[in-house]
C-alpha cells in the first residue's frame, strides 16, 4: 500500500468478541508486535456472537469515514479451522481483512472492487497457529504488515471476485402502496435501525405515514428525539438515513420487545392522497 513516510498506519478493527475476554488484547498485541507504529481503532467488538450479516452492515458503512489505505481488520469468524479461505481484498482505496464468509460482500459490486488475494503465505502467520484463534495467529500479523507496507501479492495467490463468498444483505421491499422492511440493529441506546431507508420512503413523498412494528402503530416521523414526549414510541431517519425506531430517553427494544429481524412496515396515512 502506498503511504507517505511521516502517516501512521491505520488498522480497525470490527469483532463479535466482546470485552470480556482478552482476545482483543491479544489481537492488538500481534498487531503491535508486527507494525509497532500502528494506530489502532476499535470500530466495535460488539458484534452479535457469530452475525455476519451485522458485520458486513457495520464495516460496509463505517469504513468510508477512514482515510484512504487504512486497513480494517474483520474478525467474525464462526467457520474458523475449517476450509473457508482468509482474504485480503482492496476496495474503494481500502484493505479489508476477512474471511471468505460473505463479510466483504459490501465490496464486491464492481464500483468498488479492486482485488483480492487468498493470505496463505504461512511466513507472515504467528509461530504457533491454533485452530480457533485466526484472527490473532494470521489476520492480525498478516493486516499489521500490510499496513506497514508489505505488498499485497506476497500474501498469497490472487482470487477472483466471482468466488468471493456473498450473503443476501437485508434490504426493504418497496411496493405501490407499502414498504416492508426488519430491524438490522439494536443499538447501545435500544435504539432500533430498519432496513428502510430515506430513498425508499421517497415513493410515498409528501403523504402522511405511519410505521407498524409488532403491535404498534407510529404515526409520522419526527426530525429529532427531543419532538417525541418522553417515553413515546417515534420514527426518524438516523445518521445513515435509515429509518428508526426510537423512544425518547428511553428504549425502544424493551418498550417493544422487538429484535433483529422483526418486521416493519409503512403505510400511507391516507392511501388514496394524491403524492
Amino acid at each position: 500500500m502506498d503511504k507517505k513516510a511521516h502517516e501512521r498506519p491505520i488498522i480497525t478493527l470490527t469483532t463479535d468478541f466482546g470485552l470480556h475476554d482478552d482476545y482483543v488484547g491479544t489481537i492488538k498485541g500481534m498487531i503491535l508486535s508486527n507494525c509497532r507504529d500502528a494506530m489502532i481503532v476499535d470500530l466495535t467488538h460488539e458484534i452479535g456472537a457469530q452475525n455476519i450479516v451485522q458485520a458486513a452492515l457495520s464495516i460496509g458503512y463505517s469504513y468510508r469515514f477512514f482515510p484512504p489505505n487504512t486497513v480494517h481488520l474483520v474478525v467474525v469468524d464462526p467457520g474458523v479451522g475449517s476450509e473457508r479461505h482468509i482474504l485480503a481484498l482492496r476496495a474503494s482505496g481500502h484493505l479489508f481483512i476477512a474471511p471468505d464468509n460473505g463479510i466483504l460482500t459490501p465490496f464486491l459490486d464492481h464500483d468498488r472492487f479492486r482485488d483480492a488475494f487468498i493470505i496463505n503465505n504461512v511466513e507472515l502467520f504467528a509461530k504457533t497457529i491454533s485452530t480457533s484463534f485466526h484472527g490473532s495467529d494470521i489476520m492480525a500479523p498478516v493486516a499489521a504488515k500490510l499496513a506497514c507496507g508489505l505488498d499485497i501479492s506476497l500474501v498469497g495467490p490472487q482470487f477472483p471476485e466471482s468466488q468471493c463468498c456473498r450473503i443476501p444483505l437485508p434490504k426493504a421491499v418497496v411496493g405501490k402502496d407499502k414498504i416492508t422492511g426488519v430491524i438490522v440493529h439494536v443499538d447501545h441506546f435500544g435504539n432500533l435501525r430498519t432496513s428502510i431507508t430515506k430513498k425508499d420512503l421517497a415513493i410515498f413523498a409528501k403523504q402522511k405515514l405511519k410505521i407498524m412494528v409488532d403491535s404498534h402503530t407510529i404515526y409520522g416521523i419526527c426530525a429529532t428525539y427531543s419532538n417525541g414526549e418522553t417515553g413515546k414510541i417515534i420514527a426518524l431517519l438516523d445518521s445513515r438515513n435509515q429509518l428508526e425506531i426510537a423512544v425518547n430517553s428511553g428504549s425502544a427494544a424493551l418498550t417493544l420487545g422487538c429484535r433483529l429481524g422483526d418486521e416493519v412496515v409503512v403505510l400511507p396515512q391516507n392511501p388514496n392522497a394524491n403524492t
